[in-house]
């Protein structure tokens, strides 16, 4: 099923929380992502747990979609749409627009980097281990080669390898489960 992903701003959304709307706000990113950041009365529903088999969210009222940057959210909005639940709605620029627009989050005490973060620095750290270590057997430079080709696999393929890896290390796991 194609579906079309609709945005809304960030200070539109506020707007309709701001007035006593109930608003439905599904934050997508990983669980320690969510505690050390959130916007108030968001419920946490991280992308790799919404699936036919783990899914449960109220289907008769619009859902507004978060994540760090938006395309997460719009990648939930899709696996949605395939559950046959079509009001949802992403906001544009996800969390980074929305702390851009001076609008009020909660922070816990956990402050774990973003997985996009994570992943960016690791790669790095890889690469520049391989060009590091090439100086004693040019073999290394096979490390960092296949870093890059991971990373240019994942842009092509729109998933991350690594990013599920580094889910599994403690800091990114939720300590509420």
């Amino acid at each position: 099923m194609q579906s079309t992903v609709h945005r809304v701003k960030p200070s539109d959304v506020f707007s309709r929380i701001s007035s006593g709307e109930k608003v439905l706000l599904v934050d997508v990113r990983e669980g320690r992502e969510y505690e050390s950041i959130r916007i108030a009365g968001s419920r946490s529903l991280p992308l790799s747990q919404i699936s036919t088999k783990n899914f449960s969210l109220a289907t008769d009222e619009d859902i507004y979609l978060l994540c760090r940057s938006g395309q997460r959210a719009a990648s939930a909005a899709s696996r949605l749409a395939e559950l046959g639940i079509e009001r949802t709605f992403v906001i544009d620029g996800g969390l980074n627009a929305w702390v851009q627009c001076g609008l009020p989050t909660e922070k816990g005490p956990n402050q774990v980097w973003s997985m996009d973060r994570q992943v960016r620095f690791t790669a790095g750290l890889l690469i520049l281990d391989g060009i590091a270590l090439s100086t004693i057997n040019a073999n290394w430079l096979f490390l960092a080669a296949m870093v890059a080709l991971g990373m240019v696999i994942s842009a092509i393929s729109d998933t991350c390898a690594m990013a599920t890896v580094l889910q599994l290390f403690p800091w990114n796991r939720s300590s509420c489960k």
